[in-house]
């Protein structure tokens, strides 16, 4: 459908489908950042229009379509409220405002380096719910009673998703890192390469040797490293009680 939006090829159709599939959600968050209705339903409509021109332009969602909207939703109340229009922001908003800055592409944090492609194609290859979760909470740091209203479940919902999501994401890099493995050595130690990072450290001298001979597995071993620390530090989204990992 992206591809169809690129080449000018897009019948109407395909945009008023996205638009029905996703304009609820969509305008439920946008209803968590600013006060006045009438400009939640304008930011809604402002995020489908940006969305389709970043599309056209070569831009735009390299996934699903939902988190890249209700970013785009963020990114335009912000820019509303410090402009002409004079948008009132949420204080919930307001407060995460002022915290974060804004970048100009809404997938840019997460695609910032060519090096992440493993990384990148494990996310996309998550459920589409997973996504959403993983990307409002760990990429944008919302807290869960903001991701309840987006995915419309309880706080302790979105608690228990991303407890899942986030260890569907370990499993998904950690097998695309093995269907990637350069020999039968890195695909022997892709194992403990996952024990070692859940349980904080290289175990076992065989391992640390390899590490530090094989340049592919020492670049999963950091990059994991850093997806368990991010997911570790999200605000408030810690795993439900008597989950194991």
């Amino acid at each position: 459908m992206a591809e169809g939006y690129r080449s000018g090829s897009s019948s109407p159709a395909a945009g008023d489908l996205l638009y029905r599939r996703h304009h609820a959600a969509t305008l439920r968050y946008a209803r968590t950042c600013c006060r006045d209705p009438h400009d939640a339903e304008d930011l809604t409509s402002e995020a489908f229009f940006r969305a389709f021109q970043a599309v056209r332009a070569g831009g735009g969602p390299r996934g699903p379509w939902r988190p890249y909207l209700l970013t785009v939703v963020r990114h335009t109340a912000m820019e509303w409220s410090a402009g002409e229009r004079r948008v009132l922001l949420t204080a919930d908003f307001e407060a995460w405002r002022q915290q974060h800055a804004v970048t100009a592409d809404p997938q840019q944090r997460l695609m910032a380096r060519e090096d992440r492609q493993l990384l990148i194609r494990s996310f996309r290859g998550l459920p589409e719910r997973w996504q959403i979760v993983l990307w409002l909470t760990l990429v944008e740091e919302e807290p869960p009673h903001r991701v309840a209203m987006v995915l419309n479940i309880s706080p302790s919902g979105v608690t228990s998703l991303a407890f899942r999501a986030r260890e569907g994401l370990r499993r998904s890099y950690l097998r695309a890192h093995l269907e990637s493995a350069h020999d039968n050595r890195c695909r022997h130690y892709s194992g403990q390469i996952g024990a070692s990072v859940r349980r904080g450290g290289v175990r076992g001298r065989a391992l640390a040797r390899h590490l530090a001979g094989c340049a592919f597995c020492s670049h999963a071993y950091r990059e994991l490293l850093g997806l368990n620390a991010a997911m570790r530090s999200a605000p408030r989204t810690a795993a439900p009680a008597g989950a194991r990992g």
